[in-house]
């Protein structure tokens, strides 16, 4: 089996990678940062409008897209917004080009396409529950998922089966949001931020990464599927099961000033509002959550 992986050494990526790795696949991996890690296995990335070879293309079964700049990683101005927004766009425009001139040339191509996206596609709201039914939101996040997916879905008139999955806050302890959530709990600080009753939709990332390997084999997922837990939780009702698993009650409330004083604009959008969002096609094909609860996925986590 050849399999492409685009994001490749990232939070999600490295995890998938691992797991290839334990099936004995070795896939080809792009990404931008460098790294000798996975260097046998190292695609370049294509630059200014250039697309993958005709021979990677025509080799490779399937296709697993997770590029993307940090969201989380640093403080939001104009440029960070435009490669938030390009870094996802541009890469996905790349690889359904890539299949289409295979096509065209009449040469192999792969015939399925997992490609990311993120619930910020609904936007937010207080009381909401959101469904991949749900009508896409008007705020800076939903505007870039919605140019994501539109251009994963241009795959689909080629032939491909194109999965697009829209990740929730993903934990595990060696990188996203936890670690950063649960330091101050180490110190007897921790807490919520804002006023607490903003919805936390969150998934453990070993059963994102299931969810991903399913997506791959099984021919009847298409289409768009909610990566989080079926039991959202409020930001306060979030952090005091954090605490309960830590040891350490969650003491201080955040106010909101302070949190667009730290983290900028990201705050208003990711951190001070939220959305309840549930996997409703997940459970309907059948699928069984191995995390469904966020205590059990907080002990798998610490218990490390």
């Amino acid at each position: 089996m050849n399999i492409l992986v685009t994001g490749g050494t990232g939070f999600v990526g490295k995890a998938l990678i691992d797991q290839f790795t334990l099936q004995g696949i070795v896939p080809h991996i792009v990404s931008r940062r460098r790294t000798t890690v996975f260097s046998d296995s190292l695609v370049a990335t294509p630059t200014d409008g250039d697309l993958f070879s005709a021979d990677l293309i025509a080799k490779v079964s399937k296709i697993v897209n997770l590029a993307g700049e940090s969201i989380a990683g640093q403080r939001w101005n104009r440029k960070v917004r435009g490669d938030i927004l390009s870094s996802r766009v541009e890469m996905t425009r790349c690889i359904v080009a890539s299949i289409r001139r295979n096509r065209e040339q009449g040469l192999p191509y792969p015939k399925v396409l997992v490609s990311a996206s993120a619930i910020g596609y609904y936007g937010t709201h207080p009381s909401r529950t959101f469904t991949e039914q749900s009508e896409n939101g008007d705020d800076f996040l939903a505007d870039v998922c919605q140019r994501w997916e539109e251009e994963a879905r241009k795959a689909e008139p080629l032939g491909v089966r194109v999965v697009r999955l829209r990740f929730g806050h993903i934990l595990e302890g060696d990188s996203g949001m936890l670690p950063r959530v649960a330091l101050p709990f180490h110190f007897g600080v921790g807490g919520y931020i804002g006023d607490g009753l903003q919805w936390m939709s969150w998934i453990h990332r070993k059963e994102l990464i299931n969810i991903i390997l399913q997506s791959l084999e099984h021919t009847t997922w298409q289409g768009v599927y909610n990566l989080t837990s079926p039991y959202s939780l409020t930001m306060k009702e979030f952090m005091e099961v954090l605490g309960t698993v830590l040891g350490s009650k969650s003491r201080v409330r955040i106010p909101s000033f302070i949190a667009r004083l730290l983290f900028g604009e990201m705050a208003q959008e990711v951190l001070l509002k939220g959305q309840k969002v549930f996997p409703k096609r997940l459970l309907e094909q059948g699928y069984r959550f191995q995390y469904p609860h966020l205590k059990e996925t907080l002990m798998d986590i610490y218990r490390k």
